[in-house]
């Protein structure tokens, strides 16, 4: 390596001498010098090295929860009115058997601007108390099903409108808070469907017509096979009249290959006539089971208005009997009657129960002690309970 020297001149200076020394020549290593120099800068100098810190993992914040119930401070009282057929515009007024499409319609909207909504009469029976709150529970049956002014489907597969099923559909669909909810008692034997059909086709017609009612909320139910009066029955005979019947619903859907449906066929009877039978032959009717096992859940009387109105009691209710469940005829007196009294119609409230802990939300027992204590906290009023999927009496 190639070297350069550097002399360094040193003057020393004494207090006594006056004579200069002669400088000495020290040899300096130039690059060994700077490389010293740099190595003893690196060391003397603290380096800041960046170091990986863990990212800190946030921990979840615990939503309270709480559960929307709706509560019955007082019991509901629900009327059932009860329609057969329907007239056109042109007959002269409206009776108990036959109602106008106008007349319908008319009090279709009193109903709703009076504050009803229609209901399943099943799932109210079985302990389903819901209406919206505010709203008052309504239920609509019709008898005698199937004429074609109940319902008949056009070319397309949709109620015509001519027939009272698709004013109550139409109106429904445009107002939602009052709904289209229907029980639909059927006598399957003491007619033919569409008149005028060819041989055996009624019975297609028939059964297309059973699945639009079931696919939109109109339940089919028991009104025996041939309209009979039970009064003047037998145990044997009642029995047949409400099998047959049965039989001849199933094998229509079979047909049309909608066995599906059958599951959820319930087991529900309206009195043709309003005539009971009496000993054995009441035994026969109230203890019939559907051919799929399923014991009889309610029997529906019928009343005229002039004869006192009544109304279906809560299930839970000791006044309430499944087998004797009052339902109202004369549906224009009827309607009037409730519009004109629709502030003796309670209607429930709505209560937050909470919060719970999310995982004993479904948890029976915890539920009720939490309504308890939101009963003794004054945030909730006392009453009858509907939350997730139970019947709390907490009064």
């Amino acid at each position: 390596m190639k070297k350069t020297l550097i002399f360094l001149s040193l003057l020393l200076l004494t207090a006594c001498s006056t004579t200069p020394t002669e400088p000495t020549a020290i040899p300096v290593d130039i690059e060994a010098t700077a490389l010293s120099v740099a190595q003893t800068s690196v060391a003397q100098t603290q380096v800041a090295i960046p170091t990986e810190t863990a990212t800190p993992i946030p921990t979840a914040t615990e939503v309270p929860v709480f559960l929307e119930a709706i509560v019955w401070a007082e019991d509901a009282r629900v009327p059932i009115i009860n329609y057969h057929q329907f007239a056109p515009n042109t007959s002269e007024n409206s009776t108990d058997h036959k109602i106008r499409m106008e007349d319908f319609v008319a009090g279709l909207d009193q109903l709703n601007q009076a504050g009803f909504t229609l209901i399943h009469l099943e799932d109210w029976i079985k302990g389903d108390l819901s209406v919206p709150v505010g709203r008052k529970p309504l239920v609509f049956t019709m008898d005698d099903l199937f004429y074609n002014n109940q319902i008949r489907l056009d070319e397309n597969g949709e109620p015509r409108d001519d027939t009272g099923m698709y004013l109550a559909w139409e109106y429904g669909q445009a107002h939602p808070e009052f709904g289209y909810k229907w029980s639909l008692f059927a006598n399957l034997g003491d007619k033919w469907y569409a008149e005028g059909d060819e041989a055996g086709k009624w019975k297609d017609d028939l059964a297309a017509t059973i699945i639009w009612c079931i696919e939109h909320d109109a339940r089919v139910y028991n009104h025996s096979y041939t309209h009979a009066r039970f009064d003047k029955s037998s145990g044997e005979g009642i029995h047949w009249e409400l099998e047959q019947n049965d039989l001849f619903l199933r094998q229509l859907l079979l047909n049309a290959g909608r066995e599906d449906l059958i599951p959820d066929l319930g087991n529900m009877f309206a009195i043709p006539f309003g005539y009971w039978p009496q000993g054995s032959a009441y035994n026969a009717m109230v203890n019939y089971i559907t051919p799929e096992g399923d014991p009889m859940l309610a029997v529906f009387d019928i009343d005229w208005i002039i004869n006192g109105i009544k109304f279906m009691a809560p299930p839970y209710s000791p006044e309430f009997d499944p087998m004797r469940v009052p339902r109202i005829a004369m549906p224009p007196e009827a309607v009037e009657y409730l519009v004109a009294h629709q502030d003796e119609f309670p209607t429930p409230k709505s209560c937050q129960v909470g919060p719970l802990e999310e995982d004993r939300a479904g948890d029976q027992s915890y539920v009720e002690e939490q309504i308890q204590a939101q009963i003794t906290s004054g945030a909730c009023p006392k009453g009858v309970y509907i939350l997730e999927g139970y019947t709390f009496d907490a009064r």
